[in-house]
């Protein structure tokens, strides 16, 4: 293996398996998809560090682990399509889409989703679509999912989210302004219970007209 390889295979060792990761699609997608792909020029060196970084517009890619416990926490199945708000590098959408059936994620910033576009093309994958739009909306089609995962934090859940859901469906984001709580949300038959799963830090969920 290359370094980068071997950098990538130490941090699922280190910082994912330690900590509990334990769900086999997901270590096995942390092991398809390397995150150095994904990074900046000037972070390469730190591709693989326990910290997120800058990736532009005042985004940042998350902490491996945090993404690793979000998608563990949602139980997501191979059948499932899923809704992504916060496209962001894209690491995180082929991530997703070497998990589930299908993944619609959606990037309030043209330019970041174009940098990920990009990134994606070199990879085999063809069960996503990514979608210049805000995420406070809702998806810009018409359609129910069975798992959502929201990369940056809102002061609130948004409604049409909510709305978003299938029977059985799911949603993982962070909810505040500074100490943010990660809250996994499920539509059941009992309709809409929160559970909290960790305190956690993201960049605000932004609200208006995409850029």
């Amino acid at each position: 293996m290359n370094n980068r390889s071997d950098e990538n295979q130490q941090m699922i060792s280190r910082q994912l398996k330690r900590r509990k990761i334990e769900t086999p699609s997901v270590l096995n997608a942390f092991t398809k998809i390397q995150r150095h792909h994904f990074v900046p020029e000037e972070f390469q060196d730190e591709a693989y560090g326990d910290f997120p970084l800058s990736i532009g517009a005042g985004q940042t890619i998350s902490q491996p682990f945090i993404i690793a416990l979000m998608m563990q926490t949602l139980a997501l199945e191979k059948t499932d399509e899923v809704l992504e708000i916060g496209t962001g590098s894209g690491y995180s959408t082929a991530l997703l889409a070497s998990i589930v059936h299908w993944v619609d994620s959606l990037e309030f910033y043209q330019n970041l989703l174009d940098a990920a576009q990009k990134r994606l093309e070199h990879l085999n994958l063809t069960n996503y679509k990514l979608w210049h739009w805000n995420g406070w909306t809702g998806p810009p089609i018409e359609k129910q999912y069975d798992a959502i995962i929201v990369w940056a934090s809102p002061n609130r859940i948004p409604e049409p989210l909510v709305k978003s859901l299938k029977n059985n469906g799911r949603m993982i984001m962070p909810i505040g302004k500074n100490d943010q709580k990660l809250m996994l949300i499920k539509n059941g038959k009992n309709g809409i219970t929160q559970q909290f799963i960790d305190w956690v830090r993201f960049v605000p969920l932004i609200d208006g007209e995409p850029l």
